[in-house]
């Protein structure tokens, strides 16, 4: 039996004791088991309510089961995670106890194949847990205790593949529906030698390692890790890619762990008929609010921006308090018209819509136009103040300048779209091109779709577009004028972009004089206004029934 223990902060100190033989790879009993308590890491900042527990692992040869130990501190709620590995038989059928869930299994052609199974613990688990296959072969296998996830829907996402003779050990990119989740990756990689190698498997970049083991074989070895990362907003994350040292057939697979507080995104078609003040803003930056964003990084959190000076200010969706005043650095606005978050690169963005063409500090209006991309301060770690770094996508339009007060990014792609203002009712839908230019290199905006709003008589505001966001749950967007708001649906299960054909549907109107705001509440649960007139200006709230 081997023992591990991790420890990590700047450094990684590993202990490895041997009952049978060193680092679990020597000659010994047809199974073996260790145990490892979770990474501890002094200096890190979490952004995920997700945990590790404890893991144990199992290795046998020629054995059709192994039996896995319950994780040390495993209590009731507990996400466990078991993946089970099998050498040489890709038609084998594995068999959980009951309860258990098979989340994937990836295999390669004829050497190598892995399951991965869940389940929640609950108020009395077995001491140990037996994994069958049909067939004797060689195997290992791991379990992993994880606390502070849903505790009745934890997958969020989940990938993996084989990866053919090869160093790398990629997954496809995977995408995320809730924040603050944590990402577990599994390596399995074919070995054939005399020793097992040390550390051989590096998991992706970010990623904390959990164990590092070896099934020893000279001809049918396996080698099998296991790491895990937070994650920040959901959305698309990238392809978590680790390596090893040895260039051989291997597996690698990545779940997606959702955290209890996740808010569960839903979408319904009532609304309340009335709207409720949250409160009145108070923050001296905020002189002309032009557009409000919810954080995807830090939960109760709304960006408000002003119209031509470049402070973002955060405050709280529930009593309207200042939480963070932020500069951004380097950017004089043309004219800031709209805000939006949604996933970039680094996680979590924060989108501006410099996509205006009628602001005093215009003498000429323009024909380029800009989107800032900037990432998200994490206010819950503290970071409260300062200055932001934005990215510059400039853009011009393909049939002729546009004045647009609204931009949107969708949750889950990172579309970035732009609809223009009409006095006659008739706005258009532009789209950024997708992969983005380099940052300063401009771009011609796609155009997506007319969109009718209805009109009124001998007044314009009836149908100037002035703010919109995307739902959460991607399926249908808001969009505000001086005097309505409407919602545009897509039918179920249609793509996103079938809701600019949509009729529109009023919904609650907050009556603003100068109304260029409007947000979804993250979980979908109603949206929030504001007006750029008067002062002080006030955060309205619109419940769903």
């Amino acid at each position: 039996m081997s023992l591990k223990v991790f420890s990590q902060g700047v450094s990684r100190w590993v202990v490895s004791v041997s009952l049978l033989a060193l680092g679990g790879c020597g000659p010994g009993a047809p199974e073996t088991t260790s145990e490892s308590a979770p990474a501890m890491e002094a200096t890190r900042q979490s952004l995920s309510t997700v945990s590790l527990r404890a893991s144990t692992t199992a290795t046998g040869k020629t054995v059709s089961s192994l039996t896995l130990a319950k994780p040390a501190g495993t209590v009731a709620g507990d996400v466990l995670l078991a993946r089970i590995i099998n050498r040489n038989n890709v038609a084998a059928v594995a068999t959980a106890p009951a309860g258990w869930t098979l989340l994937r299994s990836d295999q390669s052609a004829s050497q190598i194949k892995a399951w991965i199974f869940y389940k929640v613990a609950g108020a009395s688990e077995p001491a140990s847990y037996v994994f069958a296959i049909d067939a004797a072969n060689y195997m290992a296998a791991s379990l992993s205790a994880f606390s502070g996830a849903h505790p009745t829907n934890p997958i969020d996402a989940q990938s993996g593949q084989k990866n053919g003779n090869l160093a790398t050990m990629d997954t496809p990119a995977i995408t995320t529906t809730s924040a603050n989740g944590l990402a577990v990756w599994f390596g399995s990689q074919l070995w054939a030698g005399s020793t097992c190698p040390t550390a051989p498997l590096t998991p992706p970049t970010g990623f904390t390692e959990a164990f590092d083991e070896c099934l020893l074989s000279s001809s049918t070895g396996i080698l099998f890790d296991l790491a895990w990362k937070d994650l920040g907003a959901p959305g698309l994350q990238p392809a978590f890619n680790g390596v090893s040292t040895l260039p051989n057939t291997n597996i690698a697979q990545v779940v997606a762990l959702r955290a209890a507080d996740a808010p569960t995104c839903s979408a319904g078609d009532t609304f309340a008929p009335t709207w409720t003040l949250v409160g009145s803003v108070s923050a001296p930056r905020i002189i002309e609010p032009s557009g409000i964003a919810a954080s995807r990084v830090t939960p109760g959190a709304i960006y408000v921006h002003n119209e031509d000076v470049n402070d973002i200010v955060a405050i709280s969706s529930t009593t309207v308090g200042t939480l963070g005043s932020f500069t951004v650095d380097g950017v004089t606005p043309q004219d800031w018209e709209d805000i939006a978050t949604g996933p970039c690169p680094t996680g979590s963005c924060i989108y501006m819509g410099d996509i205006g063409r009628n602001s005093a500090s215009l003498p000429v209006p323009p024909n380029t136009f800009y989107v800032y991309r900037i990432p998200e301060p994490n206010i819950g770690a503290g970071q409260t103040s300062g200055t932001l770094t934005a990215e510059q996508f400039p853009f011009v339009y393909p049939d002729g300048a546009k004045d647009a007060e609204a931009i949107m990014v969708h949750p889950v792609t990172a579309d970035i779209y732009v609809i223009t203002k009409s006095g006659t009712g008739l706005s258009k839908v532009y789209k950024m091109p997708k992969p983005l230019p380099a940052p300063g290199v401009t771009s011609t905006l796609l155009f997506v779709s007319n969109l009718q709003l209805p009109t009124q008589p001998n007044d314009a505001n009836y149908s100037y577009t002035t703010a919109a966001a995307i739902h959460p749950c991607a399926e249908r967007f808001i969009l505000r004028t001086y005097r309505r708001v409407y919602e545009f649906r897509a039918a179920p299960g249609a793509a996103f972009e079938t809701a600019f054909a949509a009729t529109p549907v009023a919904l609650t109107d907050t009556v603003e004089g100068q109304g260029e705001a409007i947000e979804y509440e993250p979980n979908g649960s109603g949206y929030f206004t504001m007006s750029e007139s008067g002062t002080p200006f006030r955060l309205k709230r619109v419940a769903r029934q």
